[in-house]
C-alpha cells in the first residue's frame, strides 16, 4: 500500500492497484477516497482502510461515472454515509449504474467496442449511487476540510475530473500509468480534448501524477507526452 506525503500535509494512499486503482486523502482529520475499484476488490478495499486506522470515510470523488472507477460507489456511500462528488455531466450515468460512452483510441481497443457494444451497457452494469455535489469548473475541498481541488480534465469522458493536492495529482483516467514512457489511455471519447488535459494537469505545477490505472508518472514524462501529441497533430 504505497503512501505519498504531499507538500500541503496531506497524506495520499494508494488502498488498491492493479485493474483499478483507488486512492485515499487524509488531510487533517478529514478523509476522501478518489475512485472506488472493481466490486470483486472491496473486500480488500475495507480490510486496508482498517489497516491504516481509518474508520470513516467523510468524502467520495469520482474522477468519472465508468464502472472499474464507480462500481463500490452504492456500498460505500451506504457503509460510511460519506458524501459523493462527481461531474454534473456524469452524474446522470452513476445515478442509472450505467457508463457514459466507452470510446477505444487504438485499434485493439476500437475493436473490442465494436465486438461489445450492443451488449456493454448490460455488461458494465453497476449499483447506482446517488451524488450530493455536483462538479461544474474547479471546485476547491477546503471548506469541506479538505486540502485539495477537484480539477476537470476532460477527455477520457466530457465529464472526467482529476483532484491535485499539495504537489500530487490523482488523475483518474486523463492519463494511464501501465506502458513504460507513455501516458496515453486506450480508451477516451475525445483525444484532442484529453491531450489538452495534459497541458492543464502539467500547469498545475505537480510532480507526481496518480492515474486510475497502472502507476505513477512524472511531470516531465507528462510534458513530454503532451509535446509529442501535439507535434504530431499539426503534421
Amino acid at each position: 500500500m504505497k503512501t505519498w506525503q504531499a507538500g500541503n500535509g496531506a497524506v495520499v494512499r494508494r488502498l488498491l492497484g492493479g485493474r483499478a486503482n483507488a486512492y485515499l486523502i487524509v488531510s487533517g482529520d478529514r478523509t476522501c477516497m478518489v475512485d472506488t475499484g472493481r466490486a470483486s476488490s472491496l473486500n480488500t478495499l475495507l480490510a486496508r482502510l482498517r489497516k491504516v486506522g481509518v474508520g470513516t470515510v467523510d468524502y467520495l470523488v469520482l474522477t468519472h461515472a465508468h464502472y472499474d472507477h464507480a462500481e463500490n460507489a452504492a456500498y460505500l456511500k451506504k457503509h460510511f454515509g460519506l458524501k459523493i462528488f462527481i461531474h454534473r455531466s456524469e452524474a446522470p450515468f452513476l445515478e442509472m449504474g450505467g457508463n457514459s460512452a466507452i470510446a477505444g483510441t487504438v485499434a485493439p481497443t476500437r475493436l473490442l467496442i465494436a465486438l461489445v457494444r450492443s451488449r456493454m451497457q448490460q455488461l458494465l452494469a453497476y449499483p447506482a449511487a446517488k451524488p450530493d455535489f455536483l462538479v461544474d469548473g474547479i471546485l476547491h475541498l477546503a471548506p469541506f476540510g479538505i486540502d485539495a481541488t477537484i480539477l476537470p480534465t476532460p477527455g477520457h469522458t466530457e465529464g472526467s475530473v482529476s483532484v491535485v493536492a499539495g504537489g500530487i495529482a490523482l488523475a483518474g483516467d486523463a492519463i494511464f500509468g501501465v506502458v513504460p514512457g507513455s501516458v496515453f489511455p486506450p480508451f477516451g471519447q475525445d483525444i484532442p480534448r484529453m491531450v489538452e488535459s495534459w497541458r492543464i494537469l502539467a500547469d498545475t505545477g505537480c510532480k507526481t501524477f496518480l492515474p486510475g490505472h497502472g502507476f505513477e508518472r512524472s511531470r516531465d514524462l507528462l510534458a513530454r507526452q503532451y509535446r509529442i501529441f501535439t507535434e504530431r497533430s499539426r503534421e
